[in-house]
Formats: structure tokens, sequence, C-alpha cells
């Protein structure tokens, strides 16, 4: 049985771990010539004791030198294959849902529609929520009722509104619910109503993962040591890793020690200069912006909506629900009235795109690899996925829904690139990167 390995994960920990292509070639028993044809093709193929034997030797999983990344720039969902996805959900003993699936790539999360089918006249049951973010959005035609809580009030238990005929590519009011936040919907009145349901990227993602293989009591004392994320819990936590204390850090940085102990009150230039005593980013210090309801969701009316209607490039758009304490989680409506036939390529994103078709004909234009031009052409309930970074637009009369998360560069990925030294050259040295490590002038990895 044969394993598919990356090329540039095997050269990247063979320079992690300081191990030259001669002394692993000899270390798996190979010649160095054979080693080093290996390595000159992006990807390849060995024996799965060959590939297990390699992994060990650079003392990790062998998960972490798979090939075969998704490689799509675009993915295109018809809207009779959307269908085609549909799934019944029961809970609480009836048919609660349906389920849809739109575009993404393989191995990808994907938003989804489902079909609100729990009956005005009884109280929908709550699920348990989840790790990721999201974005709801009303659909139509009829109204639902969300809840997010046992215990019925304002914040547990409100009227999501569909659109009007007045803007009818404003479909409903929309919110963006926290993590673990439990969730569900019924309808309204005895109008159907579907929803879009958009799980975005945890930034907690890779640390929840990491934390199941701690100890406990590990575990327990990070979890009190962050606290509620405030400012005051970081900088203690900065003290603690630096061999500081509230007096030395007065002492260095010559602000009282009551101004310190009061550490969102502090100015940006005393937070600046905090920082750079402990060598840290001051931008961790700063107090969040944070704007949600007592169960951490944020409400776009359809209204508010439309107030926000305003041009962009050849389109109309209209804001989705939108926090600062998720900064990744963005949606719009977007209005098309463009029937030019040639390309459209005035939309590049910083991050992977979901667009749902809520009405009309439109295409899809994407610029492929080289100077291709790659176009799909899509009715209501069709969609597609767009990679980062790939301009593309719209032609013909119709509108969507826009959706994205911090699935590619994240807003976390802006601030590590605002702090890296030569941030341009990094990213081109390390995309792609062959290089070994510098020790060894017959490493095949040099190239």
């Amino acid at each position: 049985m044969k394993v598919l390995l990356d090329t540039f994960k095997v050269v990247h920990w063979m320079n992690a771990r300081k191990i030259t292509g001669h002394q692993l070639a000899a270390r798996l028993t190979i010649d160095d010539g054979e080693f080093g044809r290996l390595l000159a093709a992006d990807e390849f193929d060995v024996p799965d004791e060959f590939a297990e034997l390699l992994a060990g030797q650079l003392e990790i999983e062998l998960s972490q030198l798979s090939g075969g990344t998704v490689k799509d720039l675009v993915v295109i969902r018809t809207a009779a294959e959307m269908r085609a996805t549909c799934r019944a959900v029961p809970r609480d003993g009836i048919h609660f849902y349906n389920y849809y699936t739109m575009a993404a790539p393989t191995g990808k999360v994907a938003p989804v529609v489902l079909d609100i089918l729990c009956p005005a006249d009884r109280l929908p049951a709550l699920n348990n929520g989840h790790l990721e973010p999201a974005i709801t959005v009303n659909l139509g035609p009829g109204d639902i009722n969300g809840r997010w809580g046992t215990e019925l009030t304002e914040a547990t238990w409100q009227r999501m509104r569909a659109g009007t005929s007045a803007v009818p590519w404003v479909a409903g009011d929309s919110y963006v619910e926290p993590s673990f936040c439990p969730h569900t919907y019924s309808l309204a009145t005895d109008v159907p109503a579907r929803i879009i349901s958009y799980t975005g990227v945890s930034g907690l993602e890779a640390l929840v993962a990491e934390t199941n293989t701690w100890s406990d009591h590990a575990f327990d004392t990070m979890a009190e040591s962050v606290s509620d994320g405030s400012p005051a819990a970081i900088l203690r936590s900065l003290l603690a890793r630096r061999g500081h204390d509230v007096t030395s850090l007065a002492k260095e940085t010559g602000i009282p020690h009551e101004r310190l102990a009061a550490v969102a009150d502090l100015t940006l230039d005393e937070l600046r200069t905090v920082a750079g005593v402990l060598a840290t980013d001051y931008r961790v210090l700063l107090p969040p912006m944070r704007a949600y309801d007592e169960v951490g969701k944020t409400f776009c009316s359809v209204d508010s909506s439309v107030a926000s209607i305003r041009p962009f490039h050849d389109y109309e758009v209209a804001s989705l629900a939108a926090a600062p304490h998720l900064p990744d989680l963005t949606g719009l409506y977007v209005r098309i009235d463009n029937d030019t036939p040639a390309p459209v390529l005035d939309l590049c994103d910083l991050g992977e795109t979901h667009y749902f078709v809520l009405d009309g004909e439109i295409t899809l234009w994407w610029r492929q690899d080289g100077d291709g031009i790659g176009s799909a052409r899509l009715t209501a309930d069709g969609s597609a996925w767009v990679s980062p970074f790939v301009a593309h637009g719209w032609s013909g009369s119709g509108s969507v829904v826009k959706l994205g998360s911090g699935k590619h560069m994240s807003y976390l990925d802006y601030l590590e690139l605002s702090n890296t030294f030569q941030a341009r050259q990094v990213l081109r040295r390390g995309r792609r990167d062959r290089l070994g490590w510098g020790y060894d002038a017959q490493d095949g990895a040099q190239g």
C-alpha cells in the first residue's frame, strides 16, 4: 500500500529537526540521489512502511506529512445538486429540519440551508451549540421563531422576520451566535421558511483540540489563568511568564503601581511602554470591543440591513449581522444587475468566500491559473465557493448572499504578519520551500 507525502512538509520538518538530507537518507537506508529524486516533485508516493519510518525519524505523526492538498480555485454546486443533498433531521419526535449542503471543496466545512419544519404552535427543542461561531440568515418567505435558552426572555426568544417586497433581495433578519450557544428554530406562522446556517472557523479550534491531550490540572490552571480574556488576566500571565510582578514592572516603566493594577485604564502610550518592557504585543492588552446581548448573539434586522444599502463596484450590497469580537465572520446581501457579456473580475477577498443565489440567473466569473477565465451560470439555490485572493465577479440579474470566515487569512494571521520581520520575504521563502537548512552540500532537499 502506498502513501502520498507532501515534499514541502517533509523539507519543513527536516529543517525544524535540524537533520540533513544525507543524514535522513542514511537512516532510511536509501541512496542520497534516490532521496533527492523523491523530493524533486511536489508530492511523492512511497510504501506505507517507508512513510512510517520517515515520520518516525522526524519524530512526528504521519498525518503531518500527508499530501493531496486541495487546490480548487472555485467549487460550484447547481440548484439541482444542492437539492440532491437533502436529508431529513428528526428531533423531539417530529420531522424538524431538512438540511441541504452548499458548495465547498471536499473535506472542508460548507454552509447549510435548512427547511424550518417545527410548527408555530410547538416550542422548538434546543440543540447543544457548537464551538464554531455562526451567522444565521432567514431566507423567508415566512417569519421564524428563534430560541436560545431554556428560560424564555427577550434575548432567548425572538422573531426573525423575512424581508419585504419593497427590497426583495434583502431576504430577512440575521444574527451572529457565539461558541456553544444552544439554538433552535420554529415557524412563526403557517408560511414556510428557510435559513442559511454558516458556521465559521473558530480561532480557538487548535487550542481546544490540543487541550484534549493535556492533564486535567494543566487544563484547569490554563482555564483559570485566562479568566474572561480581560487585559488584566492577560497581563498577569505575561508578568509570570517573564519573571515580573507589578512592583518590578512599575519600577521599569515609571508607571505607578496603582495604575498598572487597572490596566484597562492605561493610556495607549502607557500600554506600549508596558509592552516594551515585557517584549510583547501591546494590542493584546487593549480592551476588546464587544456588542452582544445576554446570550452572546448580535442581531441585525431587515430594516437595519436595508438602511445599510450602498453601492460597491457595480453592485448594491447590504450588511448582514456582524460583531467586532468575531471579526472574521462576515456576510453581505449582494444585488447584481449587469448584463455585460464580458468577464467580470472586480472582487477579491482575503478569505474563502461562499455564495448562495437567492434569485435570478447570474454568471460567476473567476481567474484561473495562467491567463484563463472560468465561468458558471447559476440560478436560485445554486451556490459557489471561491478560494482566497482569487479575482472573481458576477454578471446578469439576480442576488446572492455572500459569507466568509477566517479559514485562511484570519485577523490573527494579520496580527502575526504585522509583527513579522520582512513579512513579504518570509511568505515568499516559506511557500513551496525546498531549501534544506544549509549544512550539507549533498542534501537533495537543497535543489
